[in-house]
């Protein structure tokens, strides 16, 4: 995984008027005492009953410092862990799918006719960023990120989550973007290769912060997190900056309230653009009737075109899949999409019957793919904030057992976003996660007909790690980002 840190050091200072320049330091460490204000390196900022970060990817991202939060020093060195050293990463990536599928059908119980997206790998990597380092994590959270609760084979390889998750996120930058590609994104024009970002930060607010050295290196080490500092009066500009910058744009603002007992806060940021394997004809696109779960219409925008794709069928639903072009013929990032029959909704599908689409198209081979004659909505939907600790808790699982950061900390905040663009080009998506931590059926003789004209499901998945990236269910496309 290639770091895009521009500086010596791990964490590159943001300019600030209050940071005095140093001498470089060797590589691998940042100069003592830059950024600390003069804080014990011992016990970091404080961390309080906010800690904020579940939404976009963690990853070796590009640092987004702003002059209103400072480099905080560590010595720790982040570690490049090869998929092939975490045997446990396939139960991981299933554990994720089914986290999201859970997480999207808790929000429709709660809003039936709504959009929702979420995005699954980011929500897992800030949980799993909120326990580095520790062996003793809250009742449910490695059944929830699909590993063991030992220690990884070696012992000095940390705990298994750590070992599992940090390849995982390791094996997803083979896409991440540079310095100056991350600056100039525009979500209005997808670049020619496929981008896929991951950023992870812990930022510790106020002035007396109370967060253990070894939970930062920790951080650093397996999920690249980069730490600064801000005062509270410039934290929330500061999250806000940092969301904007990871997330191409695409999410503006933090979801976290800064309170005066916020110490510390969790972000993880997913930003993914990629160009369809072959494009869709913008004059093929038309208004075209599509029905609401309730029966009733709108107008939306359809893409249509005919190709050669994986399409199964199972009880209820029809899928296919849409391959992302990135310069192989055996793609690796996909997006299926999951058509309910005519007055079923998605929800209404038995659970795990989305995962067993993406399972049955993975079984397609290149000579069973069918001809399919495709209507596709386009949209640009952001449904808005989501409370994941209302979700977890409703899992049966609490965010506590959180002394490996600091003492009397608890998570009181837990937000996602995520907005999702589909257009002729191809697709484009960016999410925030914060913590205030069957067989295939045989090609059918005529074309299939593939009109998504009412509800649906879909699945961006990175086909390497079988890591779904965003999900959704698609009630209305017509529906205008918030």
């Amino acid at each position: 995984m290639a770091s895009n840190d521009a500086a010596p050091g791990p964490f590159p200072s943001a300019p600030s008027a209050s940071t005095t320049p140093s001498a470089p330091a060797p590589p691998g460490r940042t100069a003592p005492g830059r950024g600390t204000r003069g804080l014990s390196r011992r016990r970091a900022l404080a961390l309080p009953p906010a800690i904020a970060a579940l939404v976009a990817l963690g990853g070796c991202g590009v640092f987004g410092g702003s002059a209103r939060a400072q480099a905080y020093d560590t010595d720790a060195v982040h570690r490049e862990i090869p998929l092939e050293d975490a045997p446990g990463a396939p139960d991981a990536a299933a554990a994720c799918a089914a986290l999201s599928e859970s997480l999207l059908r808790f929000r429709l119980g709660e809003e039936p006719a709504a959009n929702a997206l979420t995005c699954p790998v980011g929500t897992a990597l800030t949980i799993a960023l909120l326990y580095a380092g520790s062996d003793a994590p809250a009742d449910g959270v490695d059944s929830l990120l699909g590993v063991s609760a030992a220690k990884a084979a070696d012992a000095d390889s940390g705990t298994t989550r750590d070992l599992t998750w940090s390849a995982l996120q390791n094996a997803l930058l083979a896409y991440d973007p540079s310095d100056e590609e991350l600056n100039d994104f525009d979500p209005e024009q997808i670049p020619e290769a496929p981008l896929l970002h991951i950023a992870n930060r812990v930022l510790l607010v106020g002035d007396d912060p109370a967060v253990e050295q070894s939970y930062l290196d920790a951080a650093r080490e397996w999920y690249a997190a980069t730490t600064e500092h801000a005062d509270r009066d410039d934290a929330k500009a500061a999250l806000d900056a940092w969301a904007e910058r990871h997330t191409g744009g695409l999410i503006k603002s933090s979801g976290i309230e800064i309170t005066k007992d916020t110490r510390l806060v969790l972000q993880n940021a997913l930003l993914f653009a990629a160009r369809w394997s072959t494009t869709f004809d913008a004059n093929h696109t038309y208004d075209q009737d599509f029905t609401l779960a309730d029966g009733s219409t709108v107008t939306a925008r359809l893409m249509h075109e005919d190709f050669f794709r994986p399409c199964v069928q199972g009880e209820g639903w029809q899928a296919v899949r849409l391959p992302y072009w990135d310069g192989d013929d055996d793609a690796q990032l996909v997006m299926d999409v999951i058509l309910p029959d005519a007055g079923v909704a998605p929800t209404d599908l038995p659970e795990g019957a989305w995962e067993q689409a993406s399972a049955a198209l993975d079984a397609v081979t290149e000579d069973r793919r069918s001809e399919v004659v495709l209507a596709l909505p386009t949209f640009d939907l952001k449904p808005g904030p989501v409370d994941l600790l209302a979700f977890l808790d409703a899992q049966g699982t609490t965010l506590d057992s959180l002394e490996h950061i600091g003492e009397d900390l608890v998570v009181d905040q837990a937000v996602q976003q995520v907005r999702l663009m589909v257009k002729e080009e191809g697709t484009v998506a960016g999410a925030l996660t914060e913590l205030s931590g069957a067989g295939a059926a045989a090609p059918p003789e005529a074309p299939v007909q593939f009109i998504v004209d009412h509800p649906f499901a879909l699945r961006i998945v990175d086909q390497l790690t079988g890591l779904v990236l965003i999900e959704g269910v698609i009630m209305d496309p017509t529906a205008a980002a918030e």
